[in-house]
């Protein structure tokens, strides 16, 4: 028995969101968002017209750790698969907490064709864990830092 699968309906129905860029990672020109599914536009609550030439950094704010974003680039260049989370910003400003993976993937020749990112907005499980720890030190700075960012929009 032979299956026809249609990856493309697959990807628009996974709940995590999907985010594939083309593979040139040095600003301003890359890299390109090529495609997202709807969990991404969900999240992020862009839709896919105001996509065209846009880069990852659209969703990058005051708050966004660029250590975590160099790590992200240097795991890409090293063939390494990324894991990270820091803070990021929906199209009306508000910032959420950003857990993903990033990777290649890689064409005939062993290079980079695509970077493909698996997204997922984690302020909820992050407002709990912070919670419980305002709970045991309600100076705990970090905790604290959390809850004024979740007030903040970003600016522009």
């Amino acid at each position: 028995m032979q299956l026809k699968f249609d990856w493309l309906i697959v990807l628009e129905n996974l709940r995590r969101g999907i985010m594939v860029t083309d593979a040139e990672l040095e600003p301003p020109s890359g890299p390109r968002i090529i495609y997202v599914n709807r969990a991404w536009l969900k999240m992020t609550g862009y839709g896919r017209e105001e996509l065209s030439g846009k880069t990852p950094r659209m969703l990058q704010g005051r708050r966004t750790d660029r250590t975590v974003l160099a790590g992200l680039k240097q795991k890409l260049l090293n063939r390494q698969v990324f894991h990270g989370q820091t803070w990021n910003y929906r199209k009306n400003g508000e910032p959420f907490v950003m857990n993903w993976y990033s990777y290649a993937i890689y064409g005939e020749r062993g290079k980079p064709i695509y970077y493909v990112a698996e997204q997922e907005d984690v302020t909820e499980i992050e407002k709990l864990r912070m919670r419980q720890r305002l709970l045991v030190n309600p100076q705990d700075e970090e905790a604290n830092t959390f809850f004024m960012i979740l007030k903040e929009r970003k600016a522009g």
